[in-house]
Parts: structure tokens; sequence; C-alpha cells
């Protein structure tokens, strides 16, 4: 049997898993183009899924810990498949 344990995380703990690869973050916060909807953490395969509404975002991979992996567009939501600081997470942006 396998146990799915799934934990909700806060604002503060998503934007630190994504100003690795968003060095804009604030600004893009304060600016209200990026605005926080949910997120979740999965115990049993230690991947982050962050939901967000933005109008504007900018990311980059820099470090050698940080890679954007896939992107995937359909009907105005993206999702982005990333490792922050070495933290996998996916994205899932609506555009708003």
């Amino acid at each position: 049997m396998i146990i799915h344990l799934d934990e909700s995380i806060s604002q503060k703990q998503a934007w630190e898993i994504i100003k690795a690869v968003c060095r804009e973050l604030y600004d893009l916060v304060n600016a209200g183009n990026i605005q926080f909807a949910s997120g979740i953490y999965n115990e049993s395969n230690g991947t982050y899924k962050i939901n967000l509404k933005c109008s504007r975002i900018h990311l980059a991979s820099r470090g050698f810990k940080d890679s954007i992996g896939d992107i995937e567009y359909e009907e105005g939501n993206i999702r982005i498949g990333l490792r922050a600081n070495g933290i996998p997470a996916n994205l899932f942006i609506e555009l708003i």
C-alpha cells in the first residue's frame, strides 16, 4: 500500500523555493504581477507543486543546483518543471 502524504506550504515557503530561479520575484510580487494561489509538498516523492497567478514572470537557471526542465502551455495555463536550489518543483501558472 502506497501512502501519499501531501502537506500544504505557505506563500513564504513557495517564495523561498522560487526565488532561486526568479531573481525579480519580490519586485514582480510587489507590482502585482505574481500572486500565490496554493502550494503542496508531496512527502512520498519529495516534490513541490506551486500554483501561481501571473501576468508576468521571468525565470532563469543560473546556479549549479538550478534547472528549468520541461514547459507545457495549454489555454492560458503554463506548467514548468524545475529544480530550484536543488529542490524539485512544478509551477502551475494561470495567466492573468
